[in-house]
């Protein structure tokens, strides 16, 4: 038994020193939109150790980035949306990976209990970003 708790130990350690992916700058490129449209998506992450924050630029004003997180090369983080007219919130889930300068995303629309998945649009969509800065 005390074999299996170094061999975890061991692991655990290795897997803390892997350097994560150089996240930090700002990344662009082309979302799916409603109806099929495309839309231009830009996000900024900054870190401070290994806490990472960040922004998701928009048309008419900025968000936050919430729960970023990266391990390795992976990436989690969402963003809420506020309704100007209603107040009413949408929150977005976004995961995926980073090679390189480029980062693969899937950004899933989480639905609030009263509402009904739609019928003719994916709750998913998969696109790619280009590290535009540093």
């Amino acid at each position: 038994m005390g074999v299996l708790i170094k061999a975890v130990l061991v692991l655990s350690l290795v897997a803390a020193a892997m350097p994560a992916a150089d996240l930090t700058g700002i990344w662009t490129g082309i979302a799916p939109g409603r109806r099929g449209t495309k839309e231009d998506v830009a996000f900024q992450f900054k870190s401070k150790g290994r806490t990472f924050t960040g922004t998701m630029f928009g048309d008419e004003f900025d968000l936050p980035l919430e729960d970023v997180s990266l391990v390795g090369d992976q990436l989690h983080f969402s963003v809420t949306n506020t309704n100007y007219y209603s107040g009413a919130k949408t929150k977005f889930v976004y995961a995926g990976t980073i090679a390189g300068d480029s980062m693969q995303l899937t950004r899933e629309r989480i639905l609030t209990p009263t509402e009904k998945p739609p019928e003719h649009e994916s709750l998913k969509q998969t696109f790619t970003l280009k590290k535009l800065i540093p």
